[in-house]
């Protein structure tokens, strides 16, 4: 074996042992350790340093092996984009949770720098819609004065996603939303007072049309639940529809049954404290209706109607939009398949079966989703991924198979935001890196080798860590996803 060979074997299995101990390594950091003598030496000495930080990095920088006093000052003073103390609640961002969410001043940033007023902006997985929302939110300076708005464009599979979207970036004209808030309110009052006189009869759904209703809602929840639904449904304004939804959506998660109501995993009140457990449907329609009607209407009138947001159902892997036509593309992926990560047809099922989705069609939402369906052979064009990916097939190779179908669709997705794109323009990728068998997966090497291949370069990469979570930290599974990767590719000029 010659000189070369033996470093880059060596370089190879030093980069392994950050990747083992759940930190991302920087191509500057693996060039550095491709051109050390000892890089295994240099690794070691690395993490003995880290183990003795309060805070640890994310990303190890080739500035992390210089030996000063203060080896990794370079985490203090680089650009901050973990927003730990932001308020990712502002205007209609807080209208409503959603697993994952991008935050907000994440969107802000990236569409600030990569795009001009007025251009057009792309999220492929808009999920609850902060691109879409922020793009036409958008003030040069935070100003009152000066507008930068942009177009956007947001396309979902997942019909609360895509029921959330348009309502945080729908602009309201505020005196018609107050009139009908008003008149919601009186029907909903008018009709729970004759439910609970007996002189209401409400349609509540069945075992065939919600399986395990009274699993997730006492029975007067159910149907107080069923009277507002019906109320709700004689309003003719599609816009106010869609918001009064939304205010539904979240009074069904904070009446259910539901351990805590903001937490990515469903899990049931225990027994004792379900007996304690009364909700008041009512008044936490009437306070979510209201509350959430001043987060719109602040949003509406800061936002200009020279722009708009288009929320469309659509999958990222046939996108329909025409070649060369987008201006910017920021968006947040699922950080993988539904049956091995966060499902958000699950996550979504409560609200979605209230609002008159079918079981049956819900399901088939997991299998359109990325990594749904099993591929015969996925090759996928990235290295690292492959030689990870080998390594778990070892183990468990239905788990690989399954992970490999999610990576080809990520794929897919890839190429049609290069096709997409405008040439000399700008990708902007957050995801995070999931572990498959306690082996975490670097998402930022594994997009720079995939988009490389398509037709991108890599333009930065910035990294941030998650400041609060609504998954544990720590799982059966080993470590969970607790920083994100921000990678900016750009698509090559013709």
């Amino acid at each position: 074996m010659d000189n070369r060979m033996l470093n880059e074997n060596r370089a190879e299995k030093a980069i392994k042992i950050f990747i083992d101990a759940g930190f991302n390594v920087s191509p500057g950091a693996m060039k550095f350790l491709s051109e050390a003598t000892d890089p295994e030496t240099f690794v070691k000495e690395t993490l003995i340093d880290i183990g003795k930080m309060e805070t640890k990095p994310i990303v190890i920088l080739p500035e992390h092996f210089k030996k000063t006093q203060h080896p990794f000052y370079v985490l203090t003073s680089r650009e901050d984009w973990d927003f730990a103390k932001a308020n990712t609640q502002k205007y209609t961002h807080g209208l409503h949770p959603y697993p994952a969410r991008m935050v907000p001043q994440i969107a802000h940033r990236l569409i600030e720098r990569y795009s001009k007023s007025y251009e057009l902006i792309l999220d492929p997985f808009c999920g609850s819609g902060t691109v879409p929302a922020e793009a036409i939110l958008m003030r040069s300076n935070g100003s009152f004065k000066v507008e930068s708005p942009r177009n956007a464009i947001g396309n979902e599979i997942n019909p609360l996603a895509l029921l959330l979207s348009k309502t945080k970036s729908t602009i309201f004209d505020v005196i018609k939303l107050d009139k009908n808030v008003s008149s919601l309110l009186g029907k909903v009052e008018e009709n729970i007072s004759l439910y609970r006189r007996g002189k209401y009869n409400a349609k509540i759904p069945t075992e065939k049309d919600f399986p395990n209703l009274n699993h997730w809602f006492k029975d007067y929840v159910v149907e107080e639940l069923a009277v507002i639904r019906d109320s709700i449904g004689i309003f003719a304004d599609v816009d106010f529809l869609n918001f009064a939804n939304v205010c539904f959506s979240l009074t069904i998660r904070k009446v259910s049954n539901i351990y805590n109501p903001g937490d990515t995993f469903i899990k049931r009140l225990k027994k004792e404290k379900l007996e304690k457990h009364h909700p008041q449907v009512l008044e936490t329609f009437k306070t979510t209706l209201l509350d959430s009607a001043k987060k719109v209407k602040a949003f509406s009138r800061l936002c200009s109607e020279e722009v708009e947001a288009n929320i469309t159902f659509a999958d990222a892997r046939n996108l329909p939009i025409s070649s060369n036509s987008i201006d910017l593309i920021v968006t947040s992926p699922p950080y993988g398949e539904e049956r091995n990560t966060v499902s958000y047809t699950r996550w979504t099922k409560l609200s979605s079966l209230w609002l008159g989705y079918e079981s049956q069609w819900l399901r088939r939402f997991e299998k359109i989703s990325l990594g749904g369906k099993d591929y015969p052979s996925a090759t996928i064009p990235s290295e690292t991924l492959n030689g990870i990916m080998t390594e778990v097939a070892k183990q468990a190779p239905a788990l690989a198979k399954t992970a490999n179908s999610f990576f080809e669709d990520y794929y897919k997705s890839l190429q049609e935001m290069e096709r997409v794109l405008k040439p000399s323009h700008f990708c902007c990728i957050v995801i995070g890196n999931r572990s498959l068998k306690r082996r975490r997966i670097p998402m930022d090497i594994v997009t720079k080798e995939l988009g490389e291949n398509i037709g991108f370069q890599l333009e930065t990469t910035y990294y941030r860590k998650i400041p609060t979570k609504s998954i544990p930290w720590v799982c059966a599974k080993g470590e969970t996803i607790a920083g994100e990767n921000i990678t900016i590719l750009k698509k090559e000029a013709t």
